[in-house]
């Protein structure tokens, strides 16, 4: 596939589609494979993805995925601790950059990458009235103090009116499909880092994220898409398929009932679930040995996005 816009192809009723696809690339390690997959998808389906959200990324792979996808790079700023990095990427055919915020450097290892967007509309070329917050982000792997921030702070770009995406690797179960107890997990400093303590002295996994994001109003897509959509598998585990992870099993009467869910999530504003056609995790032969994550795609109504986009709402002062 060579680079620019395809067209956006409409499903049942005549309503484009809009697709967003976010994946840990494992240290960008298999870059190649990874691309190769997302341009095969991009042939099938006549669309490159709307956004982009990868994470693990070198800093110099950014430019090579927007070349071959045809899309805009928004990276991260420099981390802390040189090393992979989060970068957002949109089709600038349907988004513009509102200039109105500026990102900044948070000052932990895995800096997200974040852009405020407008949309186009792709008839008019109209730009919508309301901005959208996306965002690609990698929450510590081990310090659930700063996973509970980095949450925090996507609660903040996401305060009252504002719209958000968000699609990241949390390093942290949901609510819903957390464990019960690591406490039998080999790895012990793995147990640990995936943990909380208590007031009482106690360790729980930790699902604080999810518990700060939701309680903030933010949806789940892949949750929402399995609960409230009836789409099986939607929100699978995206982890635990890679080598080397048997140290970092948790014993099966240690799970939930169904089993642990997905540390890669969607997050976005209520006012966006009611756009959302479809989420899935893609697996098997050919992805399962790109990265030790899953990716995960969710389709969007553009018509109905639009309408939440433009809809003329008198701002709140936050």
């Amino acid at each position: 596939m060579t680079s620019g816009s395809a067209t956006l192809q409409p499903p049942v009723g005549g309503d484009a589609v809009l697709e967003h696809v976010g994946w840990n690339i494992q240290h960008g390690l298999n870059l190649g494979p990874a691309l190769d997959l997302l341009e095969q998808r991009a042939q099938a389906n006549a669309r490159r993805p709307a956004l982009l959200t990868l994470q693990e990324l070198r800093p110099e792979q950014g430019d090579q995925v927007a070349e071959r996808l045809g899309l805009v790079q928004v990276a991260a700023p420099p981390n802390v601790r040189p090393g992979s990095g989060n970068v957002l990427f949109y089709d600038p055919d349907l988004f513009t950059p509102d200039p109105s915020w500026t990102q900044y450097p948070s000052g932990i290892r895995h800096n997200p990458g974040v852009a405020l967007l407008r949309m186009i509309h792709p008839d008019t070329k109209k730009t919508s009235f309301r901005s959208m917050f996306a965002a690609s982000c990698h929450a510590s792997y081990s310090d659930p103090i700063l996973r509970e921030g980095q949450a925090r702070f996507f609660s903040e770009l996401a305060k009252h009116e504002r719209l958000l995406i968000v699609q990241g690797d949390w390093n942290a179960w949901p609510t819903w499909a957390c464990p019960i107890t690591l406490d039998r997990v080999t790895d012990r400093a793995y147990a640990q880092n995936r943990s909380v303590l208590t007031g009482d002295g106690a360790f729980r996994p930790d699902d604080n994220a999810d518990r700060l994001l939701t309680y903030n109003g933010l949806v789940d897509a892949g949750r929402y898409a399995a609960t409230e959509l009836r789409q099986p598998g939607a929100d699978r585990a995206t982890t635990g398929h890679g080598p080397n992870k048997a140290a970092q099993v948790v014993p099966p009467g240690d799970l939930p009932q169904g089993g642990a869910g997905p540390i890669d999530r969607t997050y976005v504003s209520a006012e966006l679930a009611p756009a959302l056609l479809g989420a899935k995790i893609l697996t098997g032969p050919g992805i399962d040995d790109i990265s030790d994550h899953l990716p995960q795609v969710t389709r969007w109504s553009l018509a109905q996005l639009w309408k939440v986009v433009d809809r003329q709402i008198v701002p709140v002062r936050h």
